[in-house]
């Protein structure tokens, strides 16, 4: 077979370039201390790196999520320790308050504490997370969830939704709790109401209705479960009865429109009683603007410190008073009883949402170290095994190059005498 000399030097220069890639291919092995340096080094193992390191990232924003979250619940359980502590004090003054042998100045001294209690609690229930979101806000978290609508009657102002955090591929993990569950839907001692202002409204400033006392449970019990309108009218309508013109208002039956009191006269702040129920609206409803007593077999914890406060202050010292007063102190011991059984419940759920996120970080930091554990024998060098290659290459492309040299200068002419 002929050789010729361009094939010889072809051939050697060619593998002196092999050499000096996988030379330097072995070079950045090391520089970068992983043996796969693109997928095509080792297509199999490359797509395996290429899961664990997904796994790996996946299981790092799981971590992070349940830092997050267990600070949220940290936080809220924190608050509700503080809020079980003011219902506490409140329960204390409550019981004080049910002394039969009391002065009107020492119900107003406990009415004026309970006015500060009814603030601090509902600030507590207004607390928010460190990302300046509403703690018991439901999916609302930048709405302010408790709003006093005037004269201590309080709103609701968020919803009732649960934001859920995956803190696992098949763990979710409620973010917080609806202070509506929480603090709102409260079952009631006995059979209750809400007051409310309608929406619609139109005076202005709008005018704001009292959260409501039971002057009798009896009579109101027979009426339960209507709801009532109070629904003011034109103040002409008066001078039908030969009286002046003013302000007025009908009392309806909500569910048949049945007319309970009509052309009611009107004066801001003095007492409307109603079927056992006695509330008070203040300021200068326009014509049509409406207000309702809504039946409810639940009662919030803003609502019974509110009704406490105006029976110390406004429940008199007739039979009729100091029997309804009586049943209030009374309903509102078993009120706060119920809520503070509210509050236990929710921290008890928190203490189990606090133990999941324990041993799901611990489940995720064991895998964590399995994962990089398996990565590492897949990926990453041995310098040891690395560093001998790379001498033992060298080498050859020492000795491919020192032939080069000498073939290069092979040449038939140098054998001619």
């Amino acid at each position: 077979m002929r050789i010729s000399s361009l094939q010889t030097f072809t051939t050697s220069v060619n593998r002196i370039v092999d050499l000096t890639s996988q030379v330097g291919k072995t070079q950045e092995q090391i520089s970068a201390g992983t043996r796969i340096l693109q997928p095509s080094d080792d297509p199999v193992n490359a797509s395996k790196v290429l899961d664990l390191q997904q796994e790996l990232s996946s299981r790092d924003q799981y971590i992070k999520d349940i830092n997050l979250l267990e600070n949220r619940a940290k936080l809220e359980e924190a608050t509700l320790d503080t809020i079980n502590n003011v219902l506490q004090r409140m329960r204390e003054l409550t019981t004080r308050a049910g002394n039969g042998a009391l002065i009107p100045s020492d119900k107003e001294a406990i009415a004026a504490e309970m006015d500060q209690r009814l603030q601090e609690l509902k600030n507590l229930m207004n607390s928010k997370d460190t990302s300046g979101e509403y703690l018991f806000a439901g999916y609302r978290g930048k709405i302010e969830p408790f709003v006093d609508t005037g004269n201590n009657n309080f709103l609701f102002n968020g919803d009732e939704g649960q934001r859920f955090i995956r803190i696992s591929n098949s763990v979710s993990l409620p973010a917080g709790d609806s202070g509506k569950d929480v603090f709102v839907d409260i079952p009631a001692a006995q059979k209750t109401f809400v007051t409310q202002a309608s929406p619609s409204n139109t005076a202005v400033p709008p005018a704001q209705v009292s959260v409501g006392l039971m002057v009798d449970q009896e009579l109101y019990n027979e009426f339960y479960p209507e709801d009532i309108i109070i629904e003011f009218q034109n103040p002409d309508e008066m001078t039908v009865a030969g009286l002046p013109a003013q302000a007025n208002f009908n009392i309806i039956s909500k569910s048949d429109g049945r007319l309970l009191k009509e052309n009611q006269p009107y004066i801001s702040g003095k007492p409307i009683e109603i079927n056992g129920v006695q509330v008070q609206i203040e300021g200068n409803p326009n014509t049509g603007d409406t207000f309702t007593i809504e039946s409810s077999e639940d009662q919030g914890v803003l609502t019974t410190f509110s009704r406490l406060i105006d029976g110390l202050r406004y429940l008199d010292n007739s039979e009729e008073g100091k029997k309804a007063y009586s049943q209030l102190i009374a309903d509102s011991l078993t009120n706060l009883k119920a809520a503070e059984n509210s509050l236990l419940e929710t921290r008890a759920e928190i203490g189990a949402r606090l133990n999941t996120m324990d041993s799901t970080r611990s489940l995720h930091e064991d895998m964590k170290l399995v994962s990089t554990e398996l990565l590492s024998q897949i990926r990453d060098l041995d310098f040891a095994k690395a560093s001998s290659q790379l001498s033992f290459e060298s080498f050859v492309l020492k000795a491919a190059q020192q032939s080069y040299v000498r073939i290069s200068g092979l040449s038939l002419f140098n054998s001619l005498r």
